[in-house]
């Protein structure tokens, strides 16, 4: 896999592509994770675009300015800001753990932006 920078909004964001031609698959890492522990899934994504991405903070993606938050909707921003700039739509998202959150999320608030959700680990975000 390639390593790549996009921008996603404000801010850039470095992951992993295996440059494919098949439809978009943006893989989401759980968190205190990166890009490369989804790596082990591209041999089986050969038919796909794969993208795993580092979010905000996280491998070797820009940290946010001083004082601004790494909240859930926090991220979404920045999800959403990558697919609609790069054009991805529609999307398939797969995430592990809190990438597995985040794609259910911004399914739920994109339906039409999101082709599936592939969730490893993750049974949504964690509310009383």
């Amino acid at each position: 896999m390639k390593e790549i920078t996009v921008k996603a909004g404000a801010i850039t964001l470095a992951g992993l592509d295996n440059e494919g031609t098949g439809p978009v698959v943006i893989g989401l890492h759980g968190y205190l994770d990166n890009a490369q522990s989804l790596a082990g899934l591209a041999p089986y994504l050969r038919d796909y675009r794969f993208i795993a991405l580092d979010m905000a903070g996280h491998g070797k993606s820009e940290h946010r300015a001083e004082g601004a938050q790494y909240n859930l909707p926090d991220y979404l921003q920045d999800l959403h800001a990558l697919i609609s700039e790069q054009q991805f739509e529609p999307v398939i998202l797969l995430g592990h753990s809190l990438g597995g959150i985040l794609a259910t999320l911004y399914a739920a608030v994109f339906p039409e932006q999101v082709k599936a959700v592939v969730s490893i680990d993750a049974c949504g975000p964690l509310v009383e």
